[in-house]
């Protein structure tokens, strides 16, 4: 009996996969009891794990344990295309686009240059009160190489002659009469002076409004150069001074080197109305 029940407890056991078929790996023994059956069975998931793991690391192709199934395979992931993206430049300011034109460059080169050349004939021929700067010659055949080349207007010989005197530059001032002293003199007896430069700071005293003084206007005649070589220009017929008294009148000529001298001289009332 003991040998019966020795063989009743042993079971005719195969293993199978899920569809019944005999698997390809390690077959169980045929006789085996459930505890050697669960150990065989472990050991049968430890090879599908190992064999994922080497899959995994490269060594073989990807393969999953039995009964597990992977992600579906995805195509390779298209990167989208590429956009070119057009900016439209800023447009430059005004102010740039007009100092990058050659003519603007030009015409500030010649601006500076006209400022210069007025400059320098203020400076040498318009103003200054250094007697050193003032040539010596007033008149002769040569002419008068301090006069100014203009007859009219604050540029001219009567203007500079007023700015003179609202400066007090007695040099420069009498220094535009003619070479022959007739106009100087009349011009100091005319103000009841021992001398051109004595009348010329007598005058500068009554001066209230140097700005003013030095820029008598000239009439709209006046505007053009004349065409005679002699000319008179008279305070109270001529000009609208203000700031000061009036200088009476003043015959102008021509010279050689086309500047303009004062080669005459007449006295006016102080009001240009009484006598």
């Amino acid at each position: 009996m003991g040998g019966r029940g020795s063989k009743s407890r042993r079971h005719d056991v195969r293993v199978t996969d899920s569809t019944g078929s005999t698997g390809n790996g390690p077959q169980p023994p045929a006789e085996i009891d459930p505890e050697q059956l669960r150990q065989f069975q472990e050991f049968q998931r430890f090879q599908d794990y190992q064999k994922f793991q080497q899959a995994q690391q490269g060594q073989g192709p990807l393969a999953l344990p039995p009964g597990q199934v992977g992600p579906a395979s995805q195509p390779p992931a298209v990167p989208p295309p590429i956009q070119t993206v057009y900016v439209k430049p800023e447009p430059k300011p005004v102010w740039q686009i007009i100092l990058s034109s050659k003519l603007v460059r030009w015409l500030v080169m010649l601006l500076i240059l006209l400022l210069l050349a007025n400059y320098g004939y203020n400076k040498w021929f318009g103003g200054g009160d250094d007697p050193g700067d003032v040539a010596n010659d007033s008149g002769g055949t040569k002419g008068n190489i301090i006069a100014p080349l203009k007859a009219y207007g604050t540029q001219g010989t009567v203007g500079i002659f007023y700015k003179h005197v609202s400066q007090g530059s007695d040099v420069q001032a009498c220094n535009l009469f003619a070479e022959d002293g007739r106009a100087k003199q009349k011009f100091t007896t005319a103000f009841s002076a021992p001398d051109c430069g004595a009348a010329v700071r007598a005058l500068k005293a009554k001066v209230l409004d140097v700005s003013a003084y030095e820029q008598p206007a000239f009439p709209e005649s006046m505007y053009k150069e004349p065409l005679t070589t002699t000319v008179e220009v008279s305070s109270c017929k001529d000009l609208f001074v203000t700031g000061g008294p009036r200088l009476s009148a003043f015959v102008l000529t021509q010279q050689v080197n086309k500047t303009w001298i004062i080669s005459d001289y007449t006295a006016e009332p102080a009001d240009c109305v009484t006598g």
